[in-house]
Parts: C-alpha cells; sequence; structure tokens
C-alpha cells in the first residue's frame, strides 16, 4: 500500500512524518510541488509512504576485510619472490 500526504511548510512535514513512521510506515519520496519556490518560500511537497519494508541490500565485506585481504596477497607474493 502506499499513501501519498501534502505538506505546508517544514514543521508540518516533520509533524506528517513523524506521525505516519509511528505507524510503521516508511517515506519512498519527497517532492516539492512548486517548481518555482525561492528561498525563503513556504515549503509545499508530496510525500509518499509505504508499508511494504525496506529492500533488503545484500552484506558486502567491510573495508577492514578487503585491506586484510589484500595484505594477505602482498604477503604470498613476498614469499613467493623470496623463495626465487
Amino acid at each position: 500500500m502506499q499513501i501519498e500526504i501534502k505538506y505546508s511548510g517544514l514543521e508540518d512535514r516533520q509533524r506528517k512524518v513523524a506521525k505516519n513512521e509511528a505507524k510503521g510506515l516508511r517515506m519512498l519520496t519527497d517532492n516539492f510541488d512548486d517548481p518555482n519556490w525561492k528561498t525563503g518560500d513556504t515549503i509545499k511537497g508530496t510525500m509518499t509512504f509505504t508499508d511494504e519494508p525496506s529492500p533488503v541490500v545484500p552484506i558486502e565485506p567491510s573495508e577492514i576485510e578487503l585491506i586484510k585481504n589484500e595484505l594477505n596477497d602482498l604477503k604470498a607474493r613476498i614469499k613467493k619472490l623470496e623463495k626465487q
């Protein structure tokens, strides 16, 4: 299920985000409705929320694991060179 919620002003937006996140919804998009918006103008927009869970992102090796692997490769190359 997806729902669209309009807001006018930053405080209104923050209230509506908090209310919908408390319901277990997560925001998909937040679009400004006014293409002519300028700094200082009231922010108006439409947020889209969903009750679908976040997509699962595969866990990749951490940066430390990558560095460890590179270090082990370098050590193996050094040992191989020392034997020559």
